[in-house]
């Protein structure tokens, strides 16, 4: 295999990245909202050997699911925050 074994491990930089592209229910909020997709971007890039397509392209994967939570639960929450201004423009 082409990846470096400390990039995959349970508390590795990508571990919340992989879990995503595989299990993504396991993921919780607060693990979603922690973690940086900038720096797991950058260190995607920057990796120590090769890295196997077939493993870049599940943790491509895996950082377009956590973007797409983060930018659903910026929705929700901006849906709320409207709601409630409209509730109390009402009264």
């Amino acid at each position: 295999m082409f990846y470096s074994d400390s990039i995959l491990t349970k508390k590795g930089a990508l571990s919340s990245i992989w879990l995503a592209a595989h299990w993504d229910r396991k993921l919780s909020k607060q693990q979603i909202t922690q973690t940086d997709i900038e720096a797991s971007v950058e260190i995607l890039k920057e990796s120590v050997g090769p890295v196997a397509l077939r493993i870049s392209g599940h943790l491509l994967l895996g950082v377009v699911k956590i973007y797409w939570r983060k930018t659903k639960y910026l929705l929700d929450d901006c849906n709320d925050a409207f709601m409630k201004i409209k509730l109390v423009m009402k009264m």
